[in-house]
This record gives structure tokens, C-alpha cells and sequence, in this order.
């Protein structure tokens, strides 16, 4: 009987309690989904580039199923430094 692993996803949540999935970096919403919260993502072009660079190395690592726990530190470092609304975390699918 094989088991098959569960794929895992950078989760972010934003400080609503909204949750996302992201496959791609095109997944990234600059603003909360919650019609009471609307969060965005409001930095300078350089901070936002910044976050989606941490977040892309973080979701390369989880692609080839690499040690990612170096890359989760790194992006919720850079996440708080650029104070994004969204806590960034990982998130299992089965």
C-alpha cells in the first residue's frame, strides 16, 4: 500500500483570518478578499519585489521538495520588515 505525499503550498493569511493557496506567484492577491478587511499590499515597488523574490524562493524549494524551513524564516522575515497583511506559512494539499 503506497502512501502518496501531500503537496505543499505557501499559505498566507491575511490579519483578517482570510486564507490563500499559492501555486504561482501570479496567485498573490494585492488585496484581501474579506469586503471588511480589504488589506493591500501597499509598499514601495522595491519592498513588493522584495516579498514576491521570498516568497518565489520559498515555493522553489517546496517544488523540489527541498528543506524549506531556511526560505519559510526568510519570508516571514521579509513579510514583517515590508509589513505585509498577510502571515506567511505553509499549507498542506492532499
Amino acid at each position: 500500500m503506497a502512501t502518496e505525499k501531500s503537496q505543499k503550498r505557501v499559505g498566507l493569511t491575511c490579519k483578517c483570518g482570510a486564507s490563500y493557496a499559492l501555486n504561482t506567484i501570479h496567485d498573490l492577491p494585492n488585496r484581501c478578499i474579506n469586503n471588511r478587511c480589504r488589506a493591500t499590499l501597499d509598499m514601495s515597488d522595491m519592498n513588493l519585489w522584495k516579498y514576491q523574490e521570498s516568497l518565489i524562493t520559498l515555493m522553489a524549494a517546496l517544488g523540489l521538495w527541498r528543506d524549506h524551513w531556511k526560505e519559510l524564516d526568510f519570508a516571514r522575515r521579509i513579510s514583517k520588515k515590508v509589513t505585509a497583511p498577510y502571515i506567511v506559512g505553509i499549507s498542506e494539499i492532499s
